[in-house]
């Protein structure tokens, strides 16, 4: 077996490669997290059993060989969500919707107050429709009248795993916490994790 310094080590670098907190890391392997840390920090003085390394080791390879198949989701919205909202305001106007739609290629563009509540969403084929049917109305409305469709939401702690099948219909979802827009995850920031 690898000395116990490095083994410290290598439990620490796969861990962090993971993006796993030792909290999780020590519930996947039914342990305290302050058992954990002290296995990555003074393990020496813990002296622990060749059957508790092994579990902890072995739980890494396990999740670093889900991770190559890209399956592993174990992160959570608030580690991979955008801060930065691109949204529309309910009492813009439809003009400002469609320039952001067009300057950032959105199929769906959030509609958020100053505040960050969520309103909905304005899509590019409602817009699509309203610039071909009444373009001389569009000119007098704003973003809240042409509201038609949600964005799903998660909270921040909403593991990646539980977002793929939002993810698989939807090209983004916002993350909120009492009901205040607070990030967002398109299918990009998923595809960055793999």
């Amino acid at each position: 077996m690898e000395d116990l310094e490095d083994m410290s080590l290598l439990i620490k670098g796969k861990r962090k490669v993971l993006g796993i907190s030792q909290k999780k890391l020590a519930r996947y392997v039914k342990m305290s997290q302050s058992t954990m840390a002290r296995l990555e920090s003074d393990i020496r003085r813990l002296n622990p059993s060749y059957d508790t390394v092994y579990r902890v080791v072995s739980t890494l390879d396990n999740l670093s060989a889900i991770d190559t198949k890209g399956r592993m989701f174990n992160k959570t919205a608030n580690e991979i969500m955008q801060k930065r909202i691109i949204y529309a305001r309910p009492d813009d106007p439809v003009a400002r919707a469609i320039k952001l739609i067009q300057d950032y290629d959105f199929p769906l563009l959030p509609v958020i107050d100053g505040q960050m509540n969520v309103y909905g969403a304005v899509s590019r084929k409602k817009l699509m429709r309203i610039a071909t049917d009444t373009p001389q109305h569009m000119r007098k409305m704003n973003v809240a009248q042409i509201i038609d469709e949600e964005l799903p939401r998660v909270g921040k702690d909403t593991e990646l795993g539980k977002l793929r099948k939002i993810l698989e219909e939807w090209d983004a979802v916002l993350v909120v916490e009492r009901n205040k827009a607070i990030g967002i995850i398109t299918i990009y920031d998923v595809l960055k994790q793999i």
